[in-house]
């Protein structure tokens, strides 16, 4: 009996900026209603990258909802990409309350603990983990409170020369 991957991956390729734009349709008018101010920083002439497309918008959605969920009213939400090390990296900025370092250093964590009043939140994120390190990506987050906080994902570029 062989044991298959808990995710399963249907690879292509993509430009950064229609991955992006993918994953930020949906929020829009959202952001647009709490008055945040949005800054987009996809240049077009970055790399394809390598990934699921449905699954990696997916984990950006994440960051996004984040975002709209914990910037106030007339924030500021920036969206980066660039290349960083040979992979491409997609950040998520926003302003507001931030999250304290304690919390950062676990959101990407099982909480196994069902006492816990923690228990069974970031299931969301724990779950984006897997889907970017099993397309050898990684994940992170930094903040720094009543400023801001980042969320990022690192995925492979394409070496196959094909254009999208």
């Amino acid at each position: 009996m062989s044991a298959e991957p808990a995710i399963r991956l249907k690879h292509n390729t993509i430009k950064p900026a229609r991955l992006v734009e993918i994953a930020f349709a949906p929020f829009t008018g959202q952001f647009s209603q709490k008055d945040i101010a949005v800054e987009m920083n996809l240049p077009y002439t970055l790399p394809l990258i390598s990934c699921d497309i449905a699954k990696t918008a997916w984990v950006l959605t994440i960051f996004f909802s984040n975002a709209i969920r914990y910037t106030p009213q007339w924030g500021k939400l920036s969206v980066r990409a660039m290349l960083e090390n040979g992979l491409m990296r997609l950040s998520v900025e926003n302003s507001g309350y931030g999250v304290p370092l304690e919390k950062l250093q676990q959101m990407f964590e099982r909480n196994e603990n069902p006492d816990s009043p923690d228990f069974g939140q970031s299931l969301a994120l724990l779950l984006a983990r897997e889907i970017v390190e099993v397309q050898g990506g990684t994940i992170g987050a930094v903040s720094e409170l009543g400023v801001m906080t980042r969320f990022y994902i690192t995925l492979p570029i394409d070496q196959t020369g094909e254009k999208i």
